[in-house]
């Protein structure tokens, strides 16, 4: 009776832990972004990550922020933690090794991909609300295909 119990909770756990686990098809989500004519723009964190923890409670939360991402990006974030599935081109693995594959693995990082399905621009570490902002704006405008970042000047 002890063991056909552990048996049923043993089975409960991978059961829950499947279905919390998302399936991020990063090719899927930029052909769908074509559409509205968005950036990608992946978040990478983990969970016992301080930087990672404010950016998503300061940096993200900030309303300008929050509306010029709403508005034109599809956000995807990964939590390096998580037991996701993540497929881009060739890779097809956990959010972890994603990181690794694309070599972002220095938490939070912010990753933007084009229409193209490529990686155009990324900045790992934590950015304040200013700064993430004009890097939204250096996407968005496109200036990334002929203004380096340090030279970008925008007006909000």
């Amino acid at each position: 009776m002890h063991t056909t119990i552990n048996k049923i909770l043993f089975i409960l756990f991978f059961l829950n832990a499947a279905l919390l686990a998302r399936d991020i098809n990063i090719d899927s989500i930029v052909k769908d972004s074509i559409k509205s004519n968005k950036h990608v723009f992946v978040f990478l964190h983990r969970t016992d990550c301080g930087y990672c923890e404010s950016m998503l409670s300061f940096t993200l939360d900030d309303d300008a922020v929050k509306e010029l991402i709403k508005n034109d990006f599809t956000y995807v974030h990964i939590n390096i933690n998580d037991d996701d599935f993540v497929t881009y081109k060739e890779f097809k693995g956990s959010g972890h090794d994603f990181a690794k594959h694309i070599g972002y693995n220095f938490y939070p990082s912010s990753i933007f991909i084009d229409n193209k399905n490529e990686i155009i621009y990324a900045i790992p570490g934590y950015q304040e609300e200013d700064k993430f902002l004009k890097i939204l704006y250096y996407i968005n405008s496109g200036a990334y295909k002929t203004v380096k970042y340090k030279n970008y000047k925008y007006n909000r």
